[in-house]
């Protein structure tokens, strides 16, 4: 029986290419930029494959963002420079940017009534606890754990281990859900603990990974969690 939940936040819980898009328009509207479909779609490219590095250990989270900037300005020949204050503002307007996937809240509502259940994210210490706030999540979580203040990111086998030193969770009674294979469901497989993939566009497995369960709305985990 799974007693203890970790849920992933964006791209699960909260649609973060909704905030993305909120996020590089107001800041780059105050710059003077106009944001276009086609500029926030080599943005998302940009900022997920530092993600990536990061997740392999090639980079650190400081490197992600001021280079996703760089690489994305030089893309555009944008003639701005002040690349930290460019990143705050972007983390502030991101934690502003709350939108909730398959109503996610009533879920954990729900799902409270039984289960444990914790946020476990590589997002920033800034935005994450603001959207955390904002949207009411961090009051329907037992607890929130942030790569940024844990000292060490998804999918290390050694994030989870402090995640289950401060829970005290139980391998076989706990289990991950995110969208990312390479961060929530490589961890899971790095921490021992039963995957869940959210995948609602349904794409192709790929990576060396398991995963025990699929779905494609959240509220499928209903009937995972009363098998």
């Amino acid at each position: 029986m799974i007693k203890t939940l970790l849920w992933d936040v964006d791209g699960t819980l909260l649609d973060f290419l909704a905030a993305e898009k909120y996020g590089m328009e107001t800041c780059l509207g105050e710059i003077g930029v106009e944001l276009t479909e086609e500029m926030l779609t080599v943005y998302s490219r940009i900022n997920r494959s530092w993600w990536e590095k990061h997740e392999k250990g090639l980079c650190t989270r400081e490197e992600i963002f001021i280079g996703r900037l760089k690489d994305f300005f030089g893309e555009y020949g944008i003639a701005y420079t002040d690349y930290d204050h460019f990143n705050r503002q972007y983390q502030i307007a991101l934690g502003e940017a709350v939108f909730p996937v398959d109503d996610s809240l009533k879920l954990l509502k729900e799902l409270g009534k039984t289960c444990k259940q914790y946020m476990v994210t590589n997002g920033s210490k800034l935005a994450q606890e603001l959207k955390l706030a904002k949207s009411g999540i961090d009051q329907l979580c037992d607890g929130v754990f942030i790569s940024e203040l844990v000292g060490i990111q998804k999918p290390e086998k050694a994030f989870f281990d402090r995640v289950q030193e401060a829970t005290g969770y139980v391998k076989e009674e706990t289990l991950i859900i995110g969208d990312s294979l390479s961060s929530d469901i490589k961890g899971g497989n790095n921490a021992g603990i039963k995957t869940c993939w959210y995948n609602p566009k349904g794409a192709p497995l790929r990576g060396d990974v398991t995963v025990d369960y699929e779905i494609g709305n959240l509220w499928e985990l209903i009937e995972i969690l009363t098998k």
